[in-house]
C-alpha cells in the first residue's frame, strides 16, 4: 500500500458564473492538436507551473453556489485517511477558511508549488498532503 502526494486548493468564487469558473480548467484548446500549443494549455497548468497540461485522471473539483462548512468541502475530496482530513482542515483553519464553495485536490507525486499565487481561480493553495492508498 503507497502513498499519493496530493495537493489542497480552497476559497470562495462569489463573481463568477459555474462557466467562468470550470473555464479556468479547460483544456480542450490544448488538447486539440497534433504538436500542442504550450500557450493553449489552461489557466490551472500554467499557474501551477505544469509544462503541460495536467492530468484530467487526478484532479477533483467541487464548486457550489452555497457555501459550506470546510469540514464538508473535505468530504467532497478523495481522500481515504482520517488523519490526511485532518491535515487539511488543519492546514485552512490555520489560513483563515472555515466555508468554502470551492475546493480542489490534485493528486501529483512531483509537482512543488514553491511559491504559491495569492488566487488560483478565487482559491488559495492550502498544500500538499501524503494521502494513504
Amino acid at each position: 500500500m503507497g502513498e499519493q502526494r496530493i495537493h489542497i486548493w480552497a476559497g470562495i468564487s462569489q463573481n463568477k458564473t459555474e462557466e467562468q469558473f470550470f473555464k479556468y480548467f479547460d483544456q480542450s484548446k490544448f488538447l486539440k492538436g497534433e504538436t500542442p500549443d504550450l500557450q493553449l494549455r489552461s489557466q490551472f497548468s500554467k499557474d501551477i507551473g505544469k509544462d503541460y497540461d495536467y492530468d484530467a485522471d487526478w484532479i477533483t473539483i467541487y464548486h457550489g453556489r452555497r457555501r459550506i462548512s470546510i469540514q464538508a468541502a473535505i468530504e467532497e475530496l478523495p481522500v481515504w485517511d482520517d488523519q490526511t482530513e485532518v491535515d487539511i482542515y488543519q492546514a485552512c483553519v490555520s489560513k483563515g477558511i472555515s466555508s468554502v464553495n470551492s475546493i480542489l485536490c490534485y493528486a501529483d507525486d512531483e509537482l512543488s508549488i514553491e511559491n504559491p499565487l495569492e488566487s488560483y481561480n478565487d482559491m488559495i493553495y492550502i498544500g500538499s498532503f501524503n494521502n494513504p492508498r
